[in-house]
């Protein structure tokens, strides 16, 4: 499945955090799922195992990140959020 339309089948919630992302790029794991939720996420920690299972966000330690793929995407305006 293409990048393009794995963002396509994209939730709201899920959607909203790949737009934080975009916004900060790399976040701490306890600060993302914080701001996360007071953004209204209700399941903030579901929703970056999600995206992180979809190669959406990578997943280090004690901290997510952007995908490359999906920022250079982005940045190309091959899709947009």
């Amino acid at each position: 499945m293409s990048l393009l339309n794995v963002v396509r089948d994209l939730s709201e919630e899920e959607l909203a955090a790949l737009r934080y992302f975009l916004k900060y790029r790399s976040v701490g794991e306890i600060l993302a799922t914080r701001e996360l939720r007071s953004a209204g996420l209700r399941n903030p920690s579901k929703v970056l195992a999600k995206l992180a299972s979809l190669g959406l966000i990578r997943r280090g330690v004690g901290c997510y990140t952007i995908s490359q793929e999906l920022l250079e995407a982005v940045r190309k305006g091959r899709i947009k959020l």
